[in-house]
């Protein structure tokens, strides 16, 4: 019997960011719920990037534009980073939308156009909790995904929160 490969051993070992990928779906290609937080993730950063700085919105957008690319291009890692962009945008955009108006009518088109594609992807934090924490731990634990799943949507609510206080 002769001794494993290095090279077999690291093929077969699942490596922590393609641990939680769907072994069903092939690499590459991404489910329809997936395309679709893409396509809306890209239109809600290309509505808020023109927008007047006000509380990191042209980062977050730009953060957001390059989750979404990365998840039309198949990217499972991608829409880890997406979700918590939208989230971030949706607390950047929300005090514009309803607490103060915007300076012309076409940015309040933007604000509602990032707000409207930023909130499916919010929405989905809960589902992408434990592939958020698989991609931030570095590896799947018990203690790590009830960690993450009692302190992701806190820190969640307080971040669009944050502008009433």
């Amino acid at each position: 019997m002769e001794p494993a490969s290095p090279t077999r051993e690291a093929t077969e070992t699942p490596s922590a960011i393609t641990a939680g990928v769907d072994r069903k779906r092939p690499e590459g290609k991404a489910s329809r719920a997936e395309l679709v937080l893409g396509v809306l993730g890209l239109v809600a950063a290309l509505a808020a990037l023109p927008l007047p700085t006000v509380a990191a919105t042209p980062e977050i957008a730009s953060v957001l534009a390059i989750a979404a690319v990365a998840v039309l291009a198949g990217h499972r890692w991608g829409v880890a980073i997406l979700v918590v962009a939208d989230v971030a945008l949706v607390g950047a955009l929300w005090p514009r939308a309803f607490l103060q108006d915007p300076p012309s009518t076409i940015a309040q088109l933007g604000v509602v156009l990032g707000l409207a594609g930023a909130l499916p992807g919010a929405v989905m934090l809960r589902r992408m909790t434990p592939e958020l924490a698989l991609l931030v731990l570095g590896e799947e634990s018990a203690r790590g995904r009830a960690v993450s799943a009692a302190l992701v949507p806190v820190i969640a609510v307080v971040w669009v929160a944050a502008p009433l206080l």
